[in-house]
C-alpha cells in the first residue's frame, strides 16, 4: 500500500463528520480529530498516546485486545463487529452506541489503523424499540433479508418453536425453516411473500398445509403472516409463524364429529346411539373414560360404558333422574357441569381413581359422563367439543323418537284407512247395486240424485285413502309424456259429455305414481264445478305445465284459498282434493298459481317443473 503524507490524512480527517482515530501497531492512539470531543468528551491531545481500550467499555477490554491484535496481524478494510451492537466509553464513564469502520493505512510512521466512529444513538434507540416489539410478539418471528433470503434475526419464541439457537440460524437461508425435501415449493412461497409485501399464508397453492421443520426433524403445521419493511436502509421481511397444530386437531375433530353424526342419524335404536356416542367420545375426542346413560321415567341407566371407564370406576350405578349426584343434576337442570376434581362431591357414589369430570345432558334423553384420572384435565375447548357431541346425540335421539311417533301414527292412520275402506265401501257397493236395480225398473230424478251422492261418497273415500296411504312424498322422478298421462287419468274420471285436449305436447319430469293424483283431482274439480259438458285443456308451458277449463272459474278473491286444506264451496265437499294437488306439487319442488283461463274458467299453472316441448324436429323415444 503506497505511503501518504501524514499531514494529508490529518487534513482529511478533520473534515470528516465522524470521529477519526489512528492507532499504531501497538494499539496506541497516534491521532484523533476534533469530533472525539463531541462523541467521547475527550480533547484530542488527551487520547494521543493512550491505548485504544481507553474508549472501550471495561467489560469488553480484555476481549478487545485479543481481537485488536488479530486484526493488526491481518488487516483489511471492513466494518467492526458486524451484526452485533458496539458501544464506546465516554470520558465520564457512560456508554454510547457506535458504528465503527476499520481501514489499514501506511503512513510515515508505518502501519496504522484508522477507525471511523459514528454515533448511532438514534438508530440504536429505534432498534431497541424494534427488538422490544419483536420479543413481545407471542409467536415465533424470523426476520430475513428480502433480497438474499438470509436470516438476520429471530425472537426467543422461534427457539421455543424450532429448537434452534439464534447463532444456528442467523446467516442461513430461510429455507432451513421448512422441510428439507420441499425446498422448491417453499422458495416459491418466500418469493410470493416478497411480491405481496404483506400477506397471510395458511396453505400452499395446492391446498396442502404449510409446515416448519424443527431442529429435531419434526414437522409442525403453521400459518405465516409476512410483512416487508425497511430498517436502517435494509429491505427486510418479517415472518410471523403461528403454530396451528391445535387448530388442525380441532378441525379434524369437528370433521370427524360431522361424519359420526351421519352414523348417529342412521341408528335404529337408542342403545345403538348410546354406543356410537361413547365410541365417538373415545376415538374422535380422545376421552377414554365415557359413560352414556339413557333415561326412563325415573332413572338414568348406564347403556354404553367404555372399557377405560370400567377400569377407572368399576361397574356404574343407575342414578335417579332427580338427585344430588352430578349426572342427575346435569340431567335435571339441562346444563353442562365440569369438575376439576370430582372428589369434592360427597354423594356416596364410588368413582375410583377419577379426578376430572364432565357431565352433559342429552336433552330429555339422558346424560354423557366423561372422566379423567388427572386433576383439571378439561378446559373450555373440551366443554365445546363435548357439547357438540351431546347436541348431536340429542338430535339423533329426537329423530328416532319422532320416527317412532310417526310410525305409531301411521299405524293408527292405516287402521283408520282400513276401517274407512271396509266399513264405507262395502255398504256403498251394496247401495250402488240396489241403485242400478231400481234404475232398471224406474227412471226418476231421485235415483239420479242418489247416484251423485254415492259418487261423491266414493270420491271422499278415494281422497282420504290417498292422503293416508300414499302421503305426498315423491319417489322416482322420470320423464313422462304429458299426453299419455293425461289420457290415462281422464279415462278414470271423465263423463261421456266432458272433453279433454292437449294444447302443447311435451315431456315433463315427475313421479309417475303421485302425478296421477294431481290430474285426476283437477279433472274431478273441473267436472264438479263446470258440469258434465266441461272442456278441459292441458299443455306444456315455459318452465312448467298447466290445466285449464271453461267452467265458471274461481273468483279472484278466492284464488289464494282454494288450495288450502278444508276449503270448499260445496256443502258436501271435503276440501281435500285441491290441497292434495298443492301438497304433491310442493313435494316435487313446484309452485302452483291459480288464475283465469282464456275462456273464463279456472287455470292451474305448475311453475318450476322441468319440461321439454315437442316440435316437428323432436322424436319421442320412450
Amino acid at each position: 500500500m503506497p505511503r501518504h503524507s501524514r499531514h494529508r490524512y490529518e487534513a482529511i480527517c478533520e473534515a470528516s463528520p465522524d470521529a477519526i482515530i489512528l492507532v499504531d501497531a501497538d494499539g496506541r492512539i497516534t491521532y484523533a480529530n476534533r469530533r472525539v470531543v463531541d462523541l467521547f468528551g475527550y480533547e484530542p491531545d488527551e487520547l494521543v498516546g493512550d491505548p485504544i481500550e481507553v474508549i472501550v467499555p471495561e467489560a469488553s477490554r480484555d476481549e478487545h485486545v485479543t481481537k485488536r491484535d488479530r486484526y493488526i496481524d491481518d488487516p483489511e478494510t471492513r466494518p467492526m463487529g458486524a451484526n452485533i451492537d458496539l458501544f464506546g466509553r465516554r470520558k465520564d464513564g457512560t456508554l454510547i452506541p457506535v458504528d465503527i469502520s476499520l481501514s489499514p493505512i501506511e503512513s510515515d510512521f508505518g502501519l496504522e489503523i484508522m477507525a471511523a466512529v459514528r454515533d448511532v444513538s438514534d438508530q440504536y434507540a429505534l432498534r431497541t424499540k424494534y427488538q422490544t416489539i419483536l420479543e413481545a410478539v407471542p409467536d415465533a418471528v424470523v426476520v430475513a433479508d428480502a433480497t438474499t433470503g438470509e436470516i438476520v434475526e429471530m425472537n426467543e419464541k422461534t427457539t421455543d418453536l424450532l429448537g434452534y439457537e439464534p447463532n444456528e440460524l442467523v446467516g442461513k437461508s430461510q429455507s432451513i425453516l421448512h422441510p428439507s425435501t420441499e425446498n422448491a415449493r417453499y422458495r416459491d412461497l418466500f418469493e410470493q411473500h416478497i411480491a405481496d409485501e404483506q400477506s397471510i399464508f395458511t396453505q400452499l397453492p395446492d391446498g396442502s398445509d404449510i409446515h416448519v421443520e424443527t431442529k429435531a426433524g419434526e414437522k409442525i403445521p403453521v400459518e405465516i403472516n409476512a410483512h416487508v419493511f425497511e430498517l436502517q436502509g435494509d429491505r427486510l421481511i418479517a415472518g410471523v409463524f403461528r403454530e396451528v397444530t391445535a387448530r388442525k386437531e380441532y378441525e379434524r375433530q369437528l370433521h370427524a364429529l360431522h361424519e359420526a353424526t351421519r352414523h348417529l342419524m342412521q341408528a335404529d335404536d337408542r342403545e345403538e346411539i348410546a354406543r356410537l356416542v361413547a365410541d365417538a367420545s373415545k376415538t374422535i375426542l380422545g376421552y377414554r373414560s365415557t359413560v352414556v346413560r339413557l333415561a326412563d321415567e325415573t332413572h338414568l341407566h348406564p347403556i354404553a360404558v367404555t372399557d377405560e371407564a370400567k377400569a377407572d370406576m368399576g361397574d356404574r350405578p343407575v342414578y335417579p333422574t332427580v338427585g344430588e349426584n352430578p349426572a342427575s343434576r346435569a340431567y335435571d337442570r339441562g346444563n353442562l357441569i365440569r369438575y376439576d376434581d370430582v372428589r369434592t362431591v360427597d354423594d356416596g357414589y364410588d368413582r375410583g381413581d377419577v379426578r376430572s369430570a364432565l357431565y352433559l345432558p342429552i336433552g330429555d334423553h339422558g346424560v354423557i359422563s366423561i372422566v379423567d384420572p388427572n386433576v383439571s384435565a378439561f378446559d373450555p375447548s373440551d366443554d365445546e367439543l363435548a357439547s357438540i357431541l351431546s347436541v348431536n346425540a340429542e338430535t339423533a335421539l329426537n329423530r328416532l323418537a319422532h320416527e317412532r311417533t310417526v310410525e305409531r301414527q301411521n299405524e293408527r292412520l292405516d287402521e283408520f284407512a282400513s276401517i274407512l275402506a271396509h266399513d264405507l265401501r262395502n255398504p256403498l257397493n251394496v247401495a250402488y247395486a240396489l241403485l242400478e236395480g231400481a234404475r232398471a225398473d224406474h227412471s226418476i230424478a231421485e235415483l239420479d240424485e242418489m247416484g251423485r251422492v254415492f259418487d261423491r261418497m266414493a270420491g271422499i273415500i278415494d281422497d282420504v285413502l290417498t292422503m293416508v296411504r300414499n302421503g305426498y312424498d315423491v319417489d322416482a322422478i322420470e320423464p313422462l309424456e304429458l299426453g299419455a298421462v293425461v289420457e290415462e287419468c281422464w279415462e278414470n274420471v271423465a263423463t261421456e259429455d266432458a272433453s279433454i285436449r292437449v294444447d302443447s305436447e311435451g315431456l315433463f319430469h315427475a313421479d309417475s305414481r303421485r302425478i296421477r293424483n294431481v290430474f285426476e283431482n283437477l279433472f274431478r274439480n273441473a267436472i264438479e264445478h263446470g258440469g258434465q259438458t266441461v272442456s278441459v285443456s292441458v299443455g306444456v308451458s315455459e318452465g312448467g305445465f298447466y290445466v285449464a277449463d271453461d267452467g265458471p272459474g274461481i273468483p279472484e278473491t278466492d284464488r289464494d284459498q282454494v288450495l288450502e286444506l278444508g276449503w270448499t264451496t260445496n256443502d258436501d265437499g271435503t276440501g281435500l282434493g285441491l290441497n292434495i294437488v298443492l301438497a304433491i306439487a310442493q313435494a316435487h319442488g313446484w309452485d302452483v298459481d291459480v288464475t283465469e283461463s282464456e275462456s273464463g274458467g279456472a287455470r292451474f299453472d305448475f311453475v318450476g317443473a322441468r319440461t321439454v316441448h315437442f316440435d316437428d324436429s323432436f322424436e319421442a323415444d320412450t
